[in-house]
Protein backbone atom coordinates (compact mmCIF):
# COMPACT_ATOMS: atom_id res chain seq x y z
CA UNK A 1 0.00 0.00 0.00
CA UNK A 2 3.14 2.44 0.97
CA UNK A 3 4.31 2.09 -2.92
CA UNK A 4 0.70 2.38 -4.38
CA UNK A 5 0.16 5.71 -2.16
CA UNK A 6 3.52 7.17 -3.48
CA UNK A 7 2.94 6.50 -7.15
CA UNK A 8 -0.42 7.47 -6.78
CA UNK A 9 1.02 11.31 -5.41
CA UNK A 10 3.78 10.67 -8.11
CA UNK A 11 0.87 10.86 -10.59
CA UNK A 12 -1.20 13.56 -8.84
CA UNK A 13 1.70 15.83 -8.99
CA UNK A 14 2.09 15.23 -12.72
CA UNK A 15 -1.53 16.31 -13.16
CA UNK A 16 -1.30 19.20 -10.75
CA UNK A 17 1.81 20.58 -12.80
CA UNK A 18 -0.46 21.00 -15.93
CA UNK A 19 -2.17 24.11 -15.79
CA UNK A 20 -4.85 23.73 -17.96
CA UNK A 21 -6.74 21.46 -15.73
CA UNK A 22 -7.02 24.93 -13.34
CA UNK A 23 -8.17 26.97 -15.89
CA UNK A 24 -10.70 25.11 -16.99
CA UNK A 25 -11.95 24.36 -13.74
CA UNK A 26 -12.03 27.91 -13.40
CA UNK A 27 -14.01 28.43 -16.54
CA UNK A 28 -16.56 25.73 -15.15
CA UNK A 29 -16.76 27.42 -12.04
CA UNK A 30 -17.24 30.98 -13.94
CA UNK A 31 -20.42 29.60 -15.93
CA UNK A 32 -21.89 28.02 -12.77
CA UNK A 33 -21.82 31.42 -11.11
CA UNK A 34 -23.32 32.99 -14.48
CA UNK A 35 -26.26 30.15 -14.75
CA UNK A 36 -27.62 32.02 -11.27
CA UNK A 37 -27.16 34.94 -12.52
CA UNK A 38 -28.81 35.07 -15.52
CA UNK A 39 -32.19 34.30 -13.96
CA UNK A 40 -31.89 36.93 -11.76
CA UNK A 41 -31.08 39.71 -14.19
CA UNK A 42 -33.38 38.90 -16.91
CA UNK A 43 -35.81 38.08 -14.16
CA UNK A 44 -35.20 41.84 -13.40
CA UNK A 45 -35.16 43.44 -16.47
CA UNK A 46 -38.21 42.04 -16.86
CA UNK A 47 -39.88 44.00 -14.12
CA UNK A 48 -41.33 40.90 -13.03
CA UNK A 49 -41.90 40.33 -9.30
CA UNK A 50 -40.06 37.08 -8.70
CA UNK A 51 -38.57 34.98 -5.60
CA UNK A 52 -35.27 34.65 -5.12
CA UNK A 53 -35.68 31.84 -3.19
CA UNK A 54 -37.76 29.55 -5.85
CA UNK A 55 -35.60 30.90 -8.82
CA UNK A 56 -32.35 29.28 -7.19
CA UNK A 57 -33.74 26.51 -4.96
CA UNK A 58 -31.89 23.33 -6.09
CA UNK A 59 -29.45 25.13 -8.37
CA UNK A 60 -26.99 21.97 -8.21
CA UNK A 61 -29.41 19.62 -9.39
CA UNK A 62 -30.09 21.64 -12.65
CA UNK A 63 -26.48 21.90 -13.03
CA UNK A 64 -25.63 17.87 -12.60
CA UNK A 65 -25.91 17.46 -16.67
CA UNK A 66 -23.29 20.13 -17.47
CA UNK A 67 -20.79 18.75 -14.67
CA UNK A 68 -21.35 14.19 -15.36
CA UNK A 69 -22.33 14.90 -19.06
CA UNK A 70 -20.11 17.56 -20.63
CA UNK A 71 -17.15 18.80 -17.91
CA UNK A 72 -16.28 15.94 -16.04
CA UNK A 73 -15.77 13.24 -19.20
CA UNK A 74 -13.90 16.00 -20.71
CA UNK A 75 -11.46 16.46 -17.98
CA UNK A 76 -10.68 12.22 -17.49
CA UNK A 77 -10.17 12.37 -21.34
CA UNK A 78 -7.81 14.75 -21.02
CA UNK A 79 -5.91 13.45 -17.78
CA UNK A 80 -6.26 9.92 -18.83
CA UNK A 81 -4.41 11.01 -21.75
CA UNK A 82 -1.84 13.16 -20.37
CA UNK A 83 -1.09 9.91 -17.99
CA UNK A 84 -0.73 7.05 -20.44
CA UNK A 85 -0.55 8.25 -24.40
CA UNK A 86 1.41 11.49 -23.55
CA UNK A 87 3.74 9.22 -21.42
CA UNK A 88 4.26 6.39 -24.26
CA UNK A 89 5.00 9.01 -27.00
CA UNK A 90 7.50 11.05 -24.98
CA UNK A 91 8.70 7.51 -23.39
CA UNK A 92 8.56 8.91 -20.27
CA UNK A 93 6.79 6.18 -18.85
CA UNK A 94 10.24 4.58 -18.84
CA UNK A 95 10.87 6.66 -15.47
CA UNK A 96 8.04 5.26 -14.37
CA UNK A 97 8.62 1.70 -14.59
CA UNK A 98 12.14 2.10 -13.28
CA UNK A 99 10.72 3.10 -9.59
CA UNK A 100 10.44 0.17 -7.50
CA UNK A 101 6.86 -0.07 -8.73
CA UNK A 102 5.11 -2.73 -10.24
CA UNK A 103 2.88 -2.23 -13.89
CA UNK A 104 -0.51 -3.38 -12.19
CA UNK A 105 0.02 -0.74 -8.44
CA UNK A 106 1.21 1.71 -11.31
CA UNK A 107 -1.58 1.55 -13.73
CA UNK A 108 -4.36 1.33 -11.09
CA UNK A 109 -2.22 4.48 -9.65
CA UNK A 110 -2.91 6.09 -12.94
CA UNK A 111 -6.39 5.72 -13.11
CA UNK A 112 -7.24 6.28 -9.74
CA UNK A 113 -4.99 9.99 -10.18
CA UNK A 114 -8.09 10.54 -12.83
CA UNK A 115 -10.62 9.47 -10.81
CA UNK A 116 -9.26 11.37 -7.76
CA UNK A 117 -9.13 14.53 -9.98
CA UNK A 118 -12.59 14.19 -11.15
CA UNK A 119 -13.83 13.74 -7.94
CA UNK A 120 -12.10 17.05 -6.78
CA UNK A 121 -13.30 19.19 -9.85
CA UNK A 122 -16.73 17.66 -8.85
CA UNK A 123 -16.53 19.00 -5.02
CA UNK A 124 -15.47 22.08 -5.85
CA UNK A 125 -18.18 22.63 -8.82
CA UNK A 126 -21.01 21.75 -6.13
CA UNK A 127 -19.14 23.95 -3.23
CA UNK A 128 -19.38 26.99 -6.15
CA UNK A 129 -22.51 26.15 -6.50
CA UNK A 130 -23.83 26.12 -3.65
CA UNK A 131 -22.14 29.39 -2.07
CA UNK A 132 -23.71 31.14 -5.36
CA UNK A 133 -27.49 29.64 -4.04
CA UNK A 134 -26.73 31.10 -0.63
CA UNK A 135 -24.91 34.33 -1.51
CA UNK A 136 -27.51 35.27 -4.18
CA UNK A 137 -30.24 35.29 -1.65
CA UNK A 138 -31.68 31.78 -2.17
CA UNK A 139 -31.85 29.23 0.95
CA UNK A 140 -30.13 25.88 1.75
CA UNK A 141 -33.13 23.90 0.35
CA UNK A 142 -31.43 21.40 -2.53
CA UNK A 143 -27.98 21.48 -1.26
CA UNK A 144 -28.22 18.36 1.03
CA UNK A 145 -29.74 16.50 -1.97
CA UNK A 146 -27.14 17.62 -4.38
CA UNK A 147 -24.59 16.15 -2.34
CA UNK A 148 -25.85 13.32 -1.96
CA UNK A 149 -26.45 13.35 -5.98
CA UNK A 150 -22.58 13.83 -6.10
CA UNK A 151 -21.55 11.42 -4.36
CA UNK A 152 -23.86 8.93 -5.90
CA UNK A 153 -22.65 9.80 -9.23
CA UNK A 154 -18.83 8.98 -8.80
CA UNK A 155 -19.62 5.20 -9.06
CA UNK A 156 -20.54 5.57 -13.03
CA UNK A 157 -17.66 8.61 -13.41
CA UNK A 158 -15.50 5.92 -12.21
CA UNK A 159 -16.65 3.06 -14.68
CA UNK A 160 -16.19 5.79 -17.17
CA UNK A 161 -12.55 6.64 -15.87
CA UNK A 162 -12.10 2.77 -16.05
CA UNK A 163 -13.07 2.97 -19.71
CA UNK A 164 -11.13 5.64 -21.04
CA UNK A 165 -8.18 4.51 -19.45
CA UNK A 166 -8.62 1.16 -21.18
CA UNK A 167 -9.19 2.48 -24.40
CA UNK A 168 -5.95 4.82 -24.23
CA UNK A 169 -3.67 1.29 -24.32
CA UNK A 170 -4.58 1.25 -27.84
CA UNK A 171 -3.62 4.38 -28.68
CA UNK A 172 -0.40 5.82 -28.73
CA UNK A 173 -0.84 9.47 -30.57
CA UNK A 174 -1.94 12.08 -28.34
CA UNK A 175 -3.91 14.19 -30.26
CA UNK A 176 -5.37 10.72 -31.75
CA UNK A 177 -6.49 9.16 -28.13
CA UNK A 178 -7.98 12.65 -27.30
CA UNK A 179 -10.22 12.65 -31.02
CA UNK A 180 -10.99 8.81 -30.31
CA UNK A 181 -12.13 9.85 -26.27
CA UNK A 182 -14.58 12.14 -27.35
CA UNK A 183 -15.68 10.10 -30.17
CA UNK A 184 -16.39 7.25 -28.28
CA UNK A 185 -18.07 8.58 -25.71
CA UNK A 186 -20.52 10.74 -27.79
CA UNK A 187 -20.76 7.61 -30.38
CA UNK A 188 -22.04 5.82 -26.59
CA UNK A 189 -24.60 8.82 -25.62
CA UNK A 190 -25.67 9.04 -29.17
CA UNK A 191 -26.90 5.19 -29.42
CA UNK A 192 -28.33 5.10 -25.30
CA UNK A 193 -29.96 8.18 -26.90
CA UNK A 194 -31.31 7.20 -30.19
CA UNK A 195 -31.33 3.06 -30.26
CA UNK A 196 -34.15 1.33 -28.35
CA UNK A 197 -33.19 -0.17 -24.90
CA UNK A 198 -29.40 0.72 -25.06
CA UNK A 199 -29.48 3.00 -23.03
CA UNK A 200 -30.15 0.35 -20.09
CA UNK A 201 -27.53 -1.64 -21.13
CA UNK A 202 -24.72 0.84 -22.02
CA UNK A 203 -22.98 2.60 -18.50
CA UNK A 204 -22.88 6.05 -20.22
CA UNK A 205 -26.66 5.64 -19.87
CA UNK A 206 -26.28 5.59 -15.94
CA UNK A 207 -24.09 9.28 -15.37
CA UNK A 208 -26.95 10.62 -14.10
CA UNK A 209 -26.85 7.71 -11.30
CA UNK A 210 -28.80 9.81 -8.89
CA UNK A 211 -31.97 10.27 -10.72
CA UNK A 212 -32.61 6.38 -9.48
CA UNK A 213 -31.75 7.37 -6.28
CA UNK A 214 -33.39 10.15 -5.66
CA UNK A 215 -37.01 11.76 -5.79
CA UNK A 216 -38.66 8.84 -7.28
CA UNK A 217 -36.73 5.96 -6.44
CA UNK A 218 -36.80 2.39 -7.71
CA UNK A 219 -37.20 -0.34 -5.15
CA UNK A 220 -33.72 -1.59 -4.34
CA UNK A 221 -34.06 -4.90 -5.54
CA UNK A 222 -35.02 -3.29 -9.15
CA UNK A 223 -31.65 -1.41 -8.44
CA UNK A 224 -29.76 -4.79 -8.47
CA UNK A 225 -29.60 -5.87 -12.03
CA UNK A 226 -28.05 -2.04 -12.33
CA UNK A 227 -26.02 -2.39 -9.75
CA UNK A 228 -24.44 -5.37 -11.13
CA UNK A 229 -24.39 -3.80 -14.80
CA UNK A 230 -22.24 -1.09 -13.52
CA UNK A 231 -20.20 -3.31 -11.24
CA UNK A 232 -19.06 -5.47 -14.56
CA UNK A 233 -18.39 -2.71 -16.59
CA UNK A 234 -15.92 -1.48 -13.81
CA UNK A 235 -14.65 -4.88 -13.17
CA UNK A 236 -14.21 -6.11 -16.93
CA UNK A 237 -12.66 -2.31 -17.48
CA UNK A 238 -10.24 -2.28 -15.38
CA UNK A 239 -9.08 -6.12 -15.78
CA UNK A 240 -8.66 -5.60 -19.66
CA UNK A 241 -6.75 -2.05 -19.20
CA UNK A 242 -4.36 -3.44 -16.73
CA UNK A 243 -3.83 -6.38 -18.90
CA UNK A 244 -2.97 -4.56 -22.06
CA UNK A 245 -0.95 -2.26 -20.21
CA UNK A 246 0.92 -5.05 -18.45
CA UNK A 247 1.85 -6.69 -22.29
CA UNK A 248 2.74 -2.70 -23.42
CA UNK A 249 6.25 -2.08 -24.85
CA UNK A 250 7.72 1.05 -24.16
Amino acid sequence: MPVFIASLQNELFKLRKRKKYTVLLVIASAICVLSGLRGIVVNAISGMDFDRAALLGGLTLSHMTFFLQIFLPLMAIMAACDLFPVEFHDRTIRACLMRPVGRGKLYFSKVTAVFVLCAFDLAVLFVVTAVTQLVLGGTAEGIGTGLAACLLDLVPLAVLICFLCCLDQLLRGPSLAVLIGVVAYVGLLAIGLYVGGAGGMLFTGYLKWHNLWIGTALPFFAMLPRIGLLVGYGLVFACCGHLLFERREC
